[in-house]
């Protein structure tokens, strides 16, 4: 059985760290922390996700089951192949409980897992992950798709996040673009909590890398992360069904520091 470790998906040991800064590594339930998603709001959010996808699964013809630990303090989540067409998505909550964690940032995270089995080309290159769509791919579906499904069906009542006037102005009023730009701000937490030499991010700096070929072995860099989620949002295509959804080329396309046509 091979599983796919994502940051969706990055599963820390303690053999593996240096470090007697526990909050490095885990996040207990009882430790404090900025992040406004509680137990309930962590399996809900999943279950919401979930509910929006059954259908869609089924008409791939797999069978998926979402497995959460609000209890489990690591941080991870991650998409595994158990037993083909069986797989399951599955989340522990420490990573919920990161500073700066907000509904946008969790429903980004759970979309993401999805977009693994859903996403579609390109796929993961490495031999062991060839059944999931590649990172770059999954964090494109996730705004492109899944989160336009989740805050149509369920508005975002939590505390407003503000954003600069020249991403609000970018987006235009479109609202989908105004949540991915948000998701993309809360999710970004986790990877520079994680890897806390990141270099600063913002929806303003795109990324300069470009890559001679798409980055499908492994993750676009955080830079080009936020970028994806950001653009993923302002694609236009319909997002009712698995058929047609990417922007190919223009407004809401893959970006180019990880996507190659």
């Amino acid at each position: 059985m091979k599983s796919l470790l994502l940051v969706s998906l990055y599963i820390w040991t303690l053999s593996s760290l240096a470090t007697t800064d526990r909050s490095r590594y885990e996040i207990l339930p009882t430790d404090p922390t900025t992040s406004t998603i509680t137990e309930e709001l962590f399996y809900t959010v999943i279950n919401r996700v979930e509910s929006l996808y059954n259908n869609d699964f089924a008409a791939k013809g797999i069978l998926v089951d979402f497995n959460s630990n609000w209890e489990t303090s690591y941080f991870s989540a991650w998409a595994h192949n158990d037993n083909p067409p069986l797989y399951s998505l599955n989340f522990w909550g420490g990573i919920a409980r990161i500073p700066g964690i907000n509904e946008y940032g969790w429903a980004f995270v759970v979309c993401h897992e999805v977009g693994h089995l859903l996403g579609g080309t390109p796929f993961n290159t490495l031999e062991s992950f060839i059944w999931a769509s590649s990172e770059g791919q999954s964090d494109y579906f996730a705004g492109a798709h899944c989160l336009k499904r989740y805050f149509d069906a369920f508005p975002y009542t939590g505390e407003e996040v503000e954003l600069t006037p020249k991403i609000k102005n970018e987006c235009s009023q479109n609202h989908h673009c105004l949540n991915a730009a948000k998701a993309a701000l809360s999710f970004t937490n986790i990877i520079r909590y994680i890897y806390r030499d990141t270099p600063t991010l913002s929806l303003e700096t795109p990324s300069q890398q470009d890559p001679v070929t798409s980055i499908l072995k492994s993750y676009p860099d955080a830079q080009c992360r936020m970028d994806t989620i950001f653009e993923s949002g302002k694609c236009a295509n319909d997002y009712s069904s698995l058929e047609d959804w990417v922007c190919k080329e223009g407004p809401g396309s893959r970006p180019k520091c990880w996507y190659k046509n």
